[in-house]
Formats: C-alpha cells, structure tokens, sequence
C-alpha cells in the first residue's frame, strides 16, 4: 500500500481545522439567534443598549406586563359582588315580611271570634274572625306587614330606577323576510357586554407605543396587553358556562341565564386574540439584525414560526364560530358532542402556549381548578351517584303519558328535591343514549302529593309538546310500546327557578302562553298551599293562560280544580284565552296499539333492558306490582280484560298514576276505508272546516245563543259519569266550534263570557291584550308585586316592556315598594 503524502495529511487537518472553526460559528450563531429571540421577552441593557432598547425597558418593561390581566378582574368582580348584595337583601326582606306575617296570623288566630260571637253570616265580611267590636280592650291595630329594615325608600326608588331602563327588551330586526330575526339579549347584558369589549379595546390601543422601533428590542406591547387580558378572561368563560357553579351559588342567577354572557366573554376572547396575533405579522423585522434572528431560528427542524398560538386561536374560533345561534340550532347535537372536548384541547393548547410567562399560568390554573369544581359539584345534581339510592348508576324509573293535542307527561318517581319552577336537564337511553335536554318541573314537591311507588319518593311531572328529535323520538316510542312500558331516566338538575319567595308579594300575576303553564302551575300550587297555612303575604293572584285549544286545559284540570276548590275565597282570579277557533272531536280514551314500526328501536330497547334488569334484581324484595290496583280500575270489572292487562303488564314496574292512555282525536267521517279496518291506526285529526256564516248576525242572538255555554261556572268540582258509565273528563264549559262573529265580538270584550264572573274566573276567545289588563290589574297591586311570565318571545316582550312602563309608580307613591318582572326565557 502505497505511503500518504505528508502535505495531505497536513491538508487534511487543516481542512478539519476550518471544518470545526465553521461548526463552532453556527453554534454560536443558532445561539445567539436563540439568546435574541428570549431577550425578546425581557431583554437586559447596560449603558451600550441603543435609545430604543432602553425605551422598551424603562416605558414599559415586559416584567410589568401581568397587570394588564388585572383589568377584567376589576370589571367582573364588582359585578359579582353588587348581584350578589342584591340577591341576599331581597332574601333578607322577602323573609322577614313572611315572618311577620306568620306572627301576625298567631296573634289573629288567638284574638278570633267564637263561632256564635258576632255571627253575620249574609254579609260580605262572614269571611273575617277579626273582632271588629271586641267586648274589652283597645280596637286591634293594623296587622303590620314589614319592618323599617325590610324596606328603604331609597334602595327601593334606586332599584326601580334601574329596572324601569333594562326591563324594557331590546326590538327586534328582520333582515330578510324568511329569516330568523335578529334577536338581542336584555338590556342589562347588553350593557355589560358593551361595556366589557371597550375595556378590552381601550385597554390595548390607548397606552402607548402600541409597537417598540424593532421587534428584536420585545414583543410588541399591543400584543402583550391584549394577549393577558385574552387569558385574563379564561376562568370567568368556564364560570359562566358551568351547570353548576360558584357565580350560581352567589348571584342566585341560573346558568340558563348566564350562558349568554359566556358565550358573549368567548367572542371577547377571541377579538383580543386576533388583537394579539395580528402585531407578530406586521411589526417590521427588517431592522436591527431582528431578521437574521428569525432566519437563523427557522432553519432549525421541528420549529414552526408562532406555532404555539395558531394551535390556541384554532380551536378558540371553532368554539366561537359553531357556537352562532344559526349554527347551532341547526346541528345542536353535533354542538353538545364536541363543544367540551375542543374546549379542552383549546385550554391544553393555552398552557403550552402561555409557557408560564408573566401571571398567565395563574389564570389557567384557576381556569382548571373551576372546571373540576363545577364538576364535581354537578355530581349532587345527578339522581343516580348516590350509592344509598336504589337508582344508583342505573337512574329512576320512569313513563310516559299521551294527552289531548299530542302532548306528552313523563312521570318519574325520584328522591329528587326541586322547588316551584325549577327545570332539570333529561337523558333516557331507551329512547336516546346521548342527548340530555332541559325541561320545566311541572308538578309539586311536597308531602301533600305523594308517589304511590314508594316512602319517600315524589312524581317529577315533565310536559311538553314533540316538535323534532329528543321530544319527537319520545313520541313515537310511546305509540310503538304501548301501555305499560317504562324507561330509566337520567335527571341532573334541578337547576334554575325564581330566586325570589313568591310568597312575599302582595299580589302575583301569572302569565302563560301555551306549555309555558308547566313553570306556572307549580309556583301556583305552592303559593295555595302557603295562603292556606298562613305562610304567604299574598292576598291576590292572577292567572292569565292563552291557549290554541281547549283540550290543552286537560293537561292540568287536576291542578286547576284544586286551585279552584282549595285556594282561599276570592283570592285567585284565572282568565283563559284560546287563541285558535277550532275543537277538536272529543271521545272516549283507549288502550294504545302497537303500529307497524317505521323505524328500529332495537338497541335502544336492549340499553333499556339492560338497566332495567338491574333495577329488577336490586328491589327484587320489594312489591313489583306497584299498579295492581291501577289495572283492577282500568280493567272496570271485567275479569278477562284485568287477567290480559296483567299479562301484557307481567312483572315490570309501573310509575303511572294512570294508565298509558292515547286519545282518540279522529272522526270516523275522516278515516279512509283502510284505516277503519285497521284497529291498530290512531292518527290526530283535523277537525272540519268552519260553514260560511251569516256575520250579519245581531249581537242579541249570539249573546242569547251562547250565554251559558261560555260561563266558566260550569267548572265542575268532580268528574261527572257518561252515559255508559265510564268517568268523563274535566268539563271547562267551552263550545264546540265558535264563530267567526262570535270569536270577533269576544276579542272586543263585547260578549258576557269576556267579562269575569263573580269568582273571578273567566274564557274567550282571541289573544289577550297583555299590556291593557297589566295596566288595569296595577290599580289595585299592594306595596309589593311579582309578574311572572313564560311563554313566547312576543308575550315575554310585551310583559317585560309594560313592567317597565309600571315602574313610576313606585317613586311616585309612597304605598308602593317595588313591581318584580320575573320572565322565563333560556340563554336568550
């Protein structure tokens, strides 16, 4: 092998020389590129550093930049605290007006007259037991109703100041005819959201310099101030997006109503995030060697120019964007299913991105700490983590009801505590395994009305009509199994309610459009009960319900004539408005068949089962025929029919109070020749059309026509036997069809049946005049009044504007203390 010259070996290390010279300078190059990209969050000077280094340094140093955080923790916290003093001084006066009250009732009580003393038993005061001419002693004094403490003219005049400017709804817009209008939130949210976006605004662009001469001597301040209060903002979105959470339990404010500001803080987030974005792309680079950093940083593998926060603002706008109403009525399922898991990833993406700079990892991690929280706050919320319950892991049982006009009641039996009014969120998994939605509580928890499924337990009565898919599916599962069938239900809640005591106004006005009487029935029952027991202030309610048809009075008779047999004389005022000019053909109420099934319930049915099968074996030594007696009545004697209802029924558990019933709504006129052979086809009808009347039709023949049929004073106090025997239902003494005269003359109040009889229960046809009969209903409210309404947006407006309207009254008359609007709306 031939020798090496020694020149090249020479060569050689000299080229390896240089090899390891230059390897040395781009080291030291990628780290200075690195050293100037750090300085570039705090950057140190010395007497050397150029004019505009030591500008960034000194006018506004990077080690400072935390307080800019600080802005939105001064704007939310004093509204937190000022909802929170107003909540706790309405409960403080609330109770000490139906405590004195009480006290009163006990002295009353004690001072009463006997039965035979002063008897006057033809006048309209033989309701009293006041002594009015007492034997011995002074004249009794008026019964005092409220201390000096319970109400401050000032706070009161200051309060109804305020109510009469945000209680008035904002107006609506119509873009394009077709479309959905423009809807905008209250007043008051308004305010804070307009407010919230100029501190945010003001806060980034008013300081100056919004930019340092190079970006090698910092970040560009509008960024760093826009991108802390963007963080800033973090745990106060979670806040206000939890179900059950720390601003509920301070503000008494439903997250149903707090939703809007979560979603309107969200959109904040997302317009200081491009605020803090856009700098990075349009500082100048080209100065003082800033470009050759960034140059030399691209080259290296595995880094990608402002990565981090692309990988935050992309989740932070899917969030925002599929969160617009348009969006997200449309596709609401899809929104439920990936609305938390993006929003984790959003809140992972914001930890690597913020790298623990300044105070930002602070604000994350209170972030996190709410979320778990309110999680696990939720879990006493839920009726199946209880391991004590038998509905442990497995939820309650339930059923479902088909009433008139299609409407349906689910009965679940549960250990679940609720108050008037209160709403809980629904998931039954033998109809749907994953959607879970809201709906009213409309019956009573109270030991006055007791489950018949066991000690302890309370029927939770949920009403609503189908319309599409949750609602829609339960329908349908009713009509495929027929009578008897039951589903496990998931409740979490209750959540929501009148934060108020309804009991401590002098007057309550109730106000009900269609199945908007599920959050007004409750609260009336309860008001009954506690007028009744001396425990309410309230000496006057009233019920205003507007109705399409008559037949949706059946949901509740069994409420209604309780309110008319139980609440004290005179006290309660109903008057009942159907809005359409149809009735549909009454009859008799059968059995519901099984129809041929459109599409497959099969897996639903197994899940059912399967939790069903547990629920079996853990009460297997409880009596599993709940309803024996419910198939002996339905069954009238007849023991074939009982022996094959008991049968279909075998040994499943029944929550009804009444059997699986299906209305029978169809003429036989109406039926095709195929239907009436087929037993097994219930369809609604559509009732026939109205005969071209005479409106020439005098007055005194429609008032002589239809005097009697349109006085409420039929309201029968007990159901009435038919002609075969069998128990009719609830007659509220409307007519069949009215005409279209007649209807008109009602609207105008012209008829008899438009005026309210003497108990103060009235019908009619037509739409109520919502804002007349406040106005006229305000005359005679006491110091403290309560306008609760739930219905349609349209009745919602004209309630809350004409409330508004009232609010005068309280700082012009000193026998007025405040008129509360309560209205019932969801993340409007």
């Amino acid at each position: 092998m031939p020798a090496v010259p020694e020149t090249l070996v020479q060569r050689a290390g000299v080229v390896l020389e240089h090899f390891e010279t230059a390897v040395s300078l781009a080291e030291r190059e990628v780290v200075d590129s690195l050293s100037t990209l750090v300085r570039r969050i705090n950057i140190p000077v010395n007497s050397t550093s150029p004019p505009g280094l030591i500008e960034a340094n000194t006018r506004d140093p990077w080690s400072k930049s935390g307080k800019y955080a600080l802005a939105y923790v001064y704007f939310c916290i004093p509204l937190l605290v000022i909802a929170g003093l107003m909540r706790y001084y309405h409960l403080f006066t609330d109770k000490i007006r139906t405590a004195l009250h009480q006290e009163e009732v006990h002295k009353s009580s004690a001072t009463s007259s006997p039965d035979t003393d002063y008897e006057m038993s033809v006048l309209h005061t033989d309701k009293s037991t006041k002594k009015f001419f007492p034997r011995e002693g002074p004249l009794p004094s008026q019964p005092k109703s409220q201390s000096s403490v319970s109400s401050v003219g000032p706070i009161n005049n200051c309060v109804a100041f305020f109510r009469f400017i945000f209680y008035r709804p904002l107006r609506q817009y119509q873009i394009k005819k077709g479309w959905r209008p423009l809807v905008f939130p209250s007043a008051a949210v308004c305010v804070i959201v307009v407010l919230a976006f100029t501190v945010g605004f003001c806060y980034s662009f008013i300081p100056q310099p919004l930019y340092w001469e190079s970006i090698a001597y910092g970040s560009p301040p509008l960024a760093v101030r826009s991108g802390m209060m963007a963080v800033a903002l973090l745990p106060w979105i979670v806040g206000l997006s939890m179900k059950a959470n720390i601003i509920t339990m301070i503000t008494g404010i439903g997250h149903e109503r707090l939703n809007v500001l979560h979603r309107w803080a969200a959109y904040l987030c997302l317009a200081l995030s491009i605020i803090h974005t856009v700098p990075f792309y349009i500082t100048p680079v080209m100065d003082m060697g800033a470009r050759q950093a960034f140059e030399s940083l691209f080259k290296q593998d595995g880094f990608y120019a402002y990565g981090t926060g692309i990988a935050a603002l992309v989740p932070l706008g899917f969030l925002c964007v599929h969160s617009l109403e348009p969006l997200r009525h449309w596709m609401y399922e899809l929104f439920v299913s990936l609305h938390v898991p993006v929003a984790i990833v959003f809140l992972a993406m914001m930890f690597w991105h913020c790298h623990n700079y300044l105070t930002s990892w602070n604000y994350l991690f209170a972030t996190t700490g709410i979320w778990l929280v309110s999680y696990f706050m939720r879990l006493f919320y839920l009726n199946w983590t209880r391991p004590g319950r038998i509905s442990w892991l497995i939820g309650d049982e339930a059923s479902v009801t088909i009433m008139p006009e299609n409407a349906i009641k689910i009965t679940i039996p549960t250990q679940v505590k609720w108050r008037p009014g209160q709403y809980v969120y629904l998931r039954m998994p033998g109809i749907s395994v994953f959607e879970n939605h809201p709906f009213t509580i409309a019956s009573l928890c109270s030991d006055d009305f007791p489950s018949e499924y066991g000690e302890g337990y309370k029927d939770m009565v949920l009403v609503f009509r189908p319309f599409g898919g949750f609602t829609n599916k339960v329908y349908r599962s009713a009509l495929e199994h027929g009578p008897w069938h039951t589903y496990r239900a998931f409740i979490d809640g209750p959540y929501g309610g009148m934060q108020r005591r309804i009991e401590a106004f002098d007057d309550v006005v109730l106000i009900a459009g269609g199945s908007g009487i599920t959050a007004i029935v409750s609260q009336l029952l309860s008001l009954i009960k506690k007028m009744r027991d001396g425990k309410a202030v309230t000496r006057k309610v009233h019920v205003i319900w507007a109705l399409k048809r008559p037949e949706t009075m059946e949901w509740f008779k069994e409420e209604l004539r309780i309110c008319r047999e139980f609440a004290p004389p005179e006290s309660v005022e109903c008057q009942f408005y159907i809005t359409a000019a149809k009735r549909n053909a009454g009859g008799n109420l059968v059995s519901a068949k099984t129809p041929t099934r459109p599409v497959s319930v099969f897996f639903h049915d197994k899940v059912n089962d399967a939790f069903q099968n547990i629920a079996d074996h853990r009460i297997s030594g409880i009596s599993t025929k709940r309803h024996s007696a419910l198939i002996h009545d339905e069954a009238q004697g007849d023991p074939e029919k009982e022996q094959e209802l008991r049968r279909e029924n075998e040994d499943s558990i029944t929550a009804l109070p009444q059997a699986h019933l299906l209305p029978v709504t169809r003429r036989p006129s109406t039926l095709s020749n195929d239907d009436r052979s087929n037993p097994d086809v219930i369809t609604p009808s559509l009732a026939a059309r109205r005969q071209d009347r005479n409106l020439s039709l005098d007055i005194s023949t429609a008032v002589s026509a239809n005097t009697a049929a349109f006085d409420p004073s039929v309201l029968v106090t007990s159901p009435t036997s038919g002609p075969s025997g069998r128990v009719q239902g609830f007659d509220f003494g409307f007519p069949s069809t009215p005409t279209e005269f007649q209807k008109n003359l009602m609207r105008f109040a012209f008829l008899p049946a438009a005026v309210k009889k003497k108990d103060g229960w009235s019908t009619e046809y037509g739409r109520p005049d919502l804002k007349y009969l406040l106005k006229g209903m305000s005359e005679g409210f006491g110091r403290r009044t309560c306008v609760f309404v739930c219905g349609p947006a349209g009745m919602r407006t004209a309630v809350s504007q004409t409330v508004a309207e009232l609010q005068p009254t309280v700082w012009h008359s000193g026998g007025r203390d405040e008129i509360f609007l309560h209205a019932e709306n969801y993340a409007l």
